[in-house]
């Protein structure tokens, strides 16, 4: 059985005489007839009484009632497929983190959404292992997140370089610093010296955080042990405590500049020390299986958050 088959059924079930129906659907007689009795072949079944106009059996009937709904459902199916291969429907399940969505999907959903109305959107927020589990058995279609992804068979697009910067309450950099605040306020310390804030009280994330990971890595080759008061697992905790005062923390460029712009001015609690060498600056990526059938909806969220990229601020010191 066939489309072609049901269709043709249809209209002759409408016209009841194989002559109109043949023209109308603009073929012979000969060979309409022929499609009906192959019909009937197939179901094992008459479909038609035959007679000086054509009436449909109870078998007839009850086909005409299954195939329209078979006939709309395929012009349904030719439409979603029209839409999709012009971009305007598909499918994209997004993996990120919970900070990074935060940051970066206000800035291309929205666009994304004008140009992609039917697309079905869904997200999923976890953290680095999950983001990687999620890409690799294929729950995802892309991941953002930082590097490494470590998943077999994944193209991965950096998307830009961040450094992480040591938030640091104004009270206690007053104490450090004394009498040449102003002189280090208006230089930002470029080459930062960690000796200065030996003893000072440090709010950090729990072990097994990336940016944590990052700092020790960089405090083990500064020889630097911090006096940590308070570990969390969320690092806006972290970053509102350091503008409470209550201690220094550690923050990514890449969330200053989207979540906190006020950080950056005069009138802020905290000040800002970019944290130098190799060990500090992290790598944010786009990534999808490369061998996996990507829909062009899909493929366009991709190129929009490459060329996006470089809106995401960087803080220049």
């Amino acid at each position: 059985m066939n489309f072609r088959n049901l269709h043709y059924f249809l209209i002759v079930a409408e016209e009841k005489n194989i002559t109109h129906a043949a023209q109308r659907l603009y073929i012979s007689q000969q060979s309409l007839s022929g499609h009906i009795a192959k019909l009937e072949e197939e179901l094992g079944v008459p479909l038609f009484e035959r007679g000086p106009e054509l009436t449909l059996t109870y078998a007839g009937e009850r086909l005409e009632l299954i195939a329209r709904r078979i006939c709309s459902l395929e012009q349904e199916i030719l439409r979603e497929t029209d839409e999709i291969r012009d971009r305007r429907r598909g499918r994209l399940r997004l993996g990120i983190s919970y900070t990074c969505g935060r940051v970066i999907l206000p800035t291309i959903l929205p666009e994304f959404h004008r140009t992609h109305s039917l697309v079905e959107f869904s997200l999923m927020e976890g953290n680095h292992r999950q983001l990687n589990e999620w890409l690799s058995k294929s729950e995802i279609d892309v991941l953002i997140g930082y590097m490494p992804i470590d998943v077999m068979g994944a193209e991965v697009t950096t998307l830009l370089r961040e450094r992480l910067f040591l938030v640091c309450p104004k009270r206690l950099t007053a104490a450090i610093f004394e009498t040449g605040i102003a002189q280090m306020r208006e230089h930002k310390l470029p080459e930062l010296d960690m000796c200065v804030f030996q003893k000072q009280p440090f709010i950090l994330l729990k072990k097994g955080n990336r940016v944590r990971a990052m700092l020790d890595s960089y405090l083990a080759k500064m020889d630097f042990s911090p006096a940590v008061m308070l570990e969390t697992e969320n690092i806006e905790t972290a970053f509102a405590l350091a503008e409470h005062g209550m201690g220094i923390t550690v923050y990514p460029e890449l969330f200053l500049t989207a979540l906190h712009p006020d950080a950056l001015e005069e009138s802020s609690p905290v000040d800002l020390f970019p944290l130098p060498g190799e060990e500090t600056v992290g790598s944010l990526a786009i990534a999808f299986m490369e061998n996996s059938y990507h829909s062009p909806a899909v493929l366009d969220f991709i190129s929009l958050c490459v060329q996006r990229a470089g809106l995401w601020g960087q803080i220049h010191l």
